[in-house]
């Protein structure tokens, strides 16, 4: 700040005089802004009064210090506000951010009335942010309590949809300014009847967005009268330009919606085996498939074609290897829809040769096992985590991990070293001469994006860095490694991919339809292909979604 608007500042303020624009320029407006999951410090938040979601001069602070943060979060008893304390420290006030959280932090505050040459205002400041890059957590508070002028954003494809709202209804015609330090000028607009302003964002950066609604109310605070209320909502967002595009080509949907279910790609065809077509958490033997589908990827107007049945599985393994297809485990259904659940996970172990058409039975697992997966690596196949059901007895959590070589006549199970979690409904997947072994559900019933990784050379676990986000995105996760680069999606919709260094994982991109219990796959062309699973709240899907790379990243 400019000497001289400092010292200005500081006499209004100790003298009273309220000032939220200074005349002298518009570019000189404070507004109060939030910001949440900085590197520095991941697990804090920060209050700022400046231009943008950036530090200022911390006398600027004072009239700020009673500020509190609000998390709020969406459950079934509907919307909780937890309060989060802030402190002065330096040009920002701080706060404390549990890891993990993904819900919408707000901070509302009226700063007082405001005389500007000829107009006489009440200002109010709604600030908001997200502690992620995380694109499908960004939702909306909705609460005109505690954000009664808002700025949710959308990301459609390469584009950035702003929707404005006022008292939760579209706000259109209302001014919005975005900003970020490696735009080399300001975007400005309006948003449309429908309260949305569209935007393209070129850079990964922290922006700064900020929207505003004047209400012709007059009315008295403190003593003081005003003719009208100006509203100033700002938005601190953590934007990342997307490294993972939708290809237009059209694919087909599925000919029904399943989860947990096996896939694998095979030359240049898809293949889908098994899985659930029920209700959520209702088993039976209608409720799961026993067909074996496959689809060509590169035949114009090619259809879902049928290869036959086999048994009826859910929670199953399947990968591609050498011309053949591998399935394992998964459980069976043994009760009718309208009888008590009968879950049993077999020790199934199968090839399917798609020039002859036909499965052949392989040794067995060496325990039963469902709600696991695999991968192969190096002509080995690896199969990770995941439960045994037994009827009625309680499920037994496994902490064993088998290995195959598939090159070797008689094929055999080898043990790994145990693992040092119990986990299912995880990913695996191989990735630079290691196993992978990302997120899924714990013992506890606790779902966790935890990332542990086993070195083949070594024989040896160690800890990976966790996926970005809560729990959930790690619970029914898939992932994939291509072209040197491990990709996995989550619930939420996010792509993520593993940094070069290993060291961490970064948002990449953003899918359509958000899923999860479903399958992510790589086409011989090194296309990301999304099939199946389901959605938190519109249930299972039948499409099937494509995506290309961007160059690999330095």
């Amino acid at each position: 700040m400019f000497p001289q608007r400092r010292i200005l500042m500081q006499r209004l303020l100790l003298s009273g005089l309220i000032i939220a624009v200074l005349p002298v320029s518009s570019a000189h407006a404070h507004f109060l802004w939030i910001v949440a999951n900085q590197p520095d410090h991941p697990e804090e938040i920060r209050a700022y009064f400046s231009e943008t979601a950036s530090p200022d001069d911390p006398e600027l602070l004072q009239r700020f210090e009673r500020l509190k943060a609000i998390r709020l979060t969406v459950g079934r008893a509907g919307r909780t506000a937890h309060e989060i304390e802030l402190r002065r420290d330096g040009a920002a006030l701080r706060g404390v951010l549990a890891a993990g959280h993904v819900d919408p932090i707000v901070a509302t505050w009226t700063y007082g009335v405001v005389r500007r040459e000829n107009e006489t205002f009440l200002l109010r400041y709604v600030a908001k942010t997200y502690p992620t890059a995380l694109s499908g957590t960004w939702k909306p508070v909705a609460d005109a309590k505690h954000a009664p002028l808002e700025i949710t954003p959308q990301v459609d494809g390469e584009n950035l949809l702003l929707k404005v709202t006022w008292q939760g209804k579209p706000a259109a015609g209302s001014q919005v300014v975005v900003e970020s330090k490696l735009l080399p000028e300001r975007i400005r607009g309006e948003t449309n009847e429908d309260g949305v302003f569209r935007c393209r964002l070129p850079h990964t950066d922290l922006y700064s967005i900020r929207a505003r609604h004047i209400d012709q109310e007059a009315g008295t605070f403190e003593g003081q009268n005003f003719s009208q209320v100006r509203t100033y909502a700002t938005l601190s967002l953590p934007y990342t330009v997307p490294s993972v595009r939708a290809v237009k080509q059209a694919l087909p949907d599925l000919p029904r919606g399943i989860t947990s279910f096996g896939a694998a790609v095979l030359g240049e065809h898809v293949y889908v085996y098994g899985g659930h077509l029920g209700e959520a958490h209702h088993y039976s033997l209608e409720g799961q498939s026993a067909e074996l589908w496959r689809l060509a990827l590169s035949a114009p107007g090619a259809t879902w074609e049928s290869l036959g049945d086999g048994p009826k599985l859910t929670g199953l393994a399947m990968v591609a290897y050498a011309g053949k297809l591998y399935r394992v485990g998964g459980f069976a259904a043994k009760n009718n829809s309208s009888e008590t659940q009968d879950l049993w996970s077999q020790q199934a172990f199968a090839s399917y040769d798609p020039e002859a058409r036909s499965w052949t039975e392989l040794p067995p697992l060496p325990e039963p096992r469902s709600s696991h997966d695999a991968a192969v690596l190096d002509g080995k196949l690896y199969v990770v985590g995941g439960w045994k059901l037994s009827g009625d007895a309680p499920a037994e959590w496994l902490q064993t991990a088998w290995v195959c070589d598939l090159a070797t006549e008689p094929l055999t199970w080898s043990p790994l070293p145990k693992p040092p979690f119990q986990r299912r409904a995880l990913s695996v997947a191989a990735h630079q001469g290691k196993l992978y072994v990302i997120g899924g559900m714990e013992s506890s019933g606790k779902p966790t994006t935890r990332v542990d990784v086993f070195h083949p050379a070594t024989n040896t676990w160690e800890s990976g860095p966790p996926l970005i986000g809560s729990g959930m995105e790690g619970f029914g996760n898939s992932s994939f490694a291509t072209h040197g680069r491990l990709l996995a999606t989550t619930m939420s919709g996010s792509v993520q991919e593993l940094s070069c260094d290993g060291h961490r994982w970064d948002v990449v991109g953003q899918v359509q339809n958000p899923r999860f219990f479903h399958r992510q796959l790589v086409t011989s062309q090194g296309h990301l292909l999304l099939i199946g699973g389901a959605n938190m709240e519109t249930g299972k899907t039948q499409a099937v979604e494509l995506f290309e790379l961007s160059p690999l990243r330095e």
